[in-house]
C-alpha cells in the first residue's frame, strides 16, 4: 500500500466518522414538497418587458493580496489580469406585473448556500417588483477567482470573504438595476449549429454543437439584449495560467460589441467533457479566435422565431447523495459551504440542490446544478455494453432528460444555482479501486476517468432524472 492509498483510506475513515456523527444528530431529512408551477402570461400583447445590467466584479487589491485562481490547480495565486470579470442580469416579464431574473456571472460557480444568501438579500425587492424567480448561472470560467473554496491553500478555504461580499452585492445591484431599466419590445429565439466550435474529448464522443440565442429587441430602437448558450468549457487558457480572464465568453461579448453595441449574457450548456474547438495551438490565441468565431456565428442566426409573452416554471429543490469522500472531507475542513442533510445513500449525507424547468414563450430550458454530460441530456449518446468503461449496458442509465420531457431541443443552463461537479452516465462511471475520488484511473480500453473525481458520486445521474420526472409532472399539470 503506497502513501496515496493510505491517504485515501484515512480520508475515508475520517469522513465516515463525521457522517455517522452527523446522522446521529439528525434522524432524517425533511420531506421536500412539490414546488408550485409559476405562470405568467399576457394574451393582450405580443410584447415582453426586458431590462439589462452589467457590473464588474474585480478585487481592487488584486496586486496586494493573495487570491486563488479557480478551475485547475490548488494554490494557484493570481498574478494579473487579462480581462475583467462581470456579472450580467436580464429581467424578463410578460407585461403582466410579474417577472423573473436571469443572471450570468463570470465565476467558476456558486454553491447553493451562497445562492440562497443572494436570494434572501433580494426578498424585499421580489415582493415589490413581482419577481417570481431568480436564476443565477455561472459561466464556469477556469480563470476566475475561487468562489467555491477548494482551489486555495488547503486546508484553508480559497474563498475570500470580502470578495464574496463584492460578488453577492454586485449580483443584487445588477438584478435591481436590470428591473429598473426594463423596456418593452419583442423577444426572439434562434440557433445555429457550430460543430467546429466544440471538442468532446471523452468517449462516447457526443457533443452538443447547437449555439442558441434569446434576443430582445426594444421598441425604442436602443440596444438589443442577447442571452447566448453554448456547451463548451471556458477552460481555454489551461492549467498553467495564473491570470484572471472571463475566457472565451468574455471575448465573445467583446467581439459582438465591436460589430454592434449589444447587451450580452452567456451560460454554458451540457459541458461534461466538452471544450472549445481547436482554433489555435496557442491557448491564449485559441481563446481569442474561439470567442470571435462564436460572436460572428451569433450574427449568422437566421431562424429567429418571435416568442409569445408566456412564462411557466417549476423550481424544485431535491437531495443529491454525496459519495465523494474527498469533497466530503472538504466539508469536514469547512473549506466549502454546503446545505447538507442525512441520507440513506452514499456516505449517509445528501446536499440540498435544485433545478428549474422553465418555458419562455415555448422555449424550454432546464437549469443544472453542475456540469452534466451531453449523453444524459439528449438521446442516442450512451455507451453500449461493448463500449462502456464498466461493461454495463445502456439499461443501467436513466432516461435522458430530453426523453423525460419529450423535447430533444431542451436547452441546458449548466452550473446554475449550485456547483455540484460532474454528472456522468452510471454505466461509464469508474473509480480508482484503492484511491477512489482521490486519483483518476484508466478503464479497460486505457481511457482516463478524471471526471468521476469531481462528481458527487454515481447516484447523481439517476437522482437528477428522478427529480426532473417529478418536475415535468408538476409542469404539465400546472
Amino acid at each position: 500500500m503506497n502513501i496515496l492509498d493510505l491517504a485515501s483510506k484515512s480520508v475515508t475513515a475520517i469522513v465516515k466518522r463525521s457522517a455517522n456523527k452527523f446522522s446521529s444528530k439528525h434522524s432524517s431529512a425533511p420531506e421536500i414538497p412539490d414546488a408550485p408551477c409559476i405562470k405568467m402570461k399576457n394574451p393582450s400583447t405580443d410584447r415582453f418587458n426586458c431590462g439589462f445590467s452589467s457590473v464588474t466584479v474585480m478585487p481592487e487589491d488584486i496586486d496586494k493580496k493573495a487570491y486563488w485562481l479557480a478551475g485547475y490547480n490548488i494554490g494557484n495565486r493570481i498574478k494579473g489580469v487579462i480581462d475583467p470579470l462581470t456579472v450580467n442580469a436580464m429581467w424578463i416579464d410578460c407585461c403582466d406585473g410579474n417577472g423573473m431574473l436571469l443572471v450570468s456571472a463570470d465565476l467558476v460557480g456558486l454553491t447553493g448556500y451562497d445562492v440562497r444568501d443572494i436570494r434572501q438579500s433580494l426578498s424585499g425587492f421580489c415582493e415589490k417588483s413581482g419577481c417570481k424567480h431568480i436564476t443565477i448561472s455561472c459561466t464556469h470560467t477556469h480563470a476566475g477567482v475561487d468562489t467555491v473554496g477548494y482551489w486555495g491553500m488547503l486546508p484553508k478555504s480559497g474563498k475570500d470573504k470580502n470578495y464574496m461580499l463584492l460578488v453577492k452585492g454586485a449580483i443584487k445591484f445588477a438584478c435591481i438595476d436590470a428591473y429598473n431599466k426594463r423596456k418593452t419590445g419583442k423577444l426572439y429565439h434562434g440557433n445555429i449549429r457550430v460543430p467546429e466550435a466544440v471538442n468532446d474529448w471523452r468517449e462516447p464522443i457526443f457533443p452538443n454543437d447547437v449555439f442558441t440565442r434569446l434576443r430582445f429587441v426594444p421598441d425604442d430602437g436602443s440596444r438589443e439584449t442577447w442571452y447566448l448558450n453554448f456547451s463548451a468549457h471556458p477552460n481555454t487558457l489551461g492549467s498553467k495560467n495564473s491570470m484572471i480572464s472571463a475566457d472565451y465568453p468574455g471575448e465573445l461579448r467583446k467581439e459582438i460589441n465591436k460589430i454592434k453595441e449589444t447587451n450580452v449574457l452567456f451560460s454554458v450548456g451540457a459541458i461534461g467533457a466538452a471544450d472549445l474547438g481547436d482554433f489555435a495551438e496557442d491557448k491564449y490565441e485559441r481563446m481569442i479566435q474561439g470567442g470571435r468565431f462564436l460572436a460572428h456565428k451569433a450574427f449568422e442566426i437566421k431562424n429567429d422565431i418571435q416568442l409569445t409573452p408566456e412564462i411557466k416554471l417549476v423550481c424544485q429543490p431535491f437531495y443529491l447523495p454525496l459519495s465523494n469522500t474527498v469533497l466530503a472531507f472538504m466539508d469536514v475542513l469547512h473549506v466549502i459551504d454546503s446545505l447538507k442533510y442525512p441520507s440513506d445513500k452514499g456516505l449517509g449525507i445528501a446536499l440540498l440542490s435544485e433545478m428549474t424547468y422553465m418555458s419562455i414563450g415555448g422555449v424550454e430550458i432546464l437549469t443544472q446544478p453542475g456540469e452534466i454530460f451531453t449523453e444524459l441530456v439528449y438521446s442516442g449518446g450512451y455507451s453500449t455494453e461493448q463500449t462502456s468503461a464498466t461493461g454495463m449496458g445502456e439499461r443501467f442509465n436513466p432516461k435522458t432528460l430530453a426523453e423525460i420531457c419529450g423535447n430533444e431541443n431542451l436547452i441546458i443552463f449548466g452550473v446554475t444555482n449550485d456547483m455540484t461537479g460532474y454528472a456522468l452516465p452510471p454505466n461509464d462511471f469508474l473509480l480508482n479501486t484503492t484511491q477512489p475520488y482521490l486519483s483518476r484511473t484508466d478503464d479497460r480500453f486505457g481511457r482516463n476517468h478524471y471526471h468521476e473525481t469531481n462528481s458527487l458520486g454515481p447516484e447523481t445521474a439517476h437522482t437528477i432524472a428522478e427529480a426532473f420526472e417529478r418536475m415535468v409532472g408538476i409542469f404539465n399539470n400546472g
